[in-house]
């Protein structure tokens, strides 16, 4: 019977000890967790920081491709109507044969 006492005190502590260990892994697991956590909050929070610290400047450099664009449009349309003021041009420098 001493022997089975032994072995079970030896299993109790190994128990025990196991445990201890187990518990101290799950308290690493959930500070690394909480960290993670924190970790991206900060990131995502300085990510969109930025976007609303800048977003006047961005705002501004948004409108003036807008109006770039509007722009260049609007000289495409034109430079298709220059044959025809060309013409029309041509037409009032030539001499009226009537």
């Amino acid at each position: 019977m001493d022997f089975d006492t032994e072995k079970m005190e030896e299993l109790l502590e190994l128990t025990r000890e196991n445990n201890k260990i187990l518990r101290s892994m799950r308290k690493a697991q959930k500070v690394t967790t909480l960290f993670s956590f924190v970790y991206w909050i900060i990131i995502l929070g300085s990510i969109f920081g930025t976007y609303y610290y800048f977003q006047p400047t961005i705002q501004k450099y948004i409108k003036i491709t807008q109006v770039s664009l509007d722009t260049l449009q609007q000289l495409e349309g034109q430079a298709g109507a220059i044959p025809s003021d060309v013409k029309m041009f041509r037409s009032l420098l030539s001499p009226n044969t009537k």
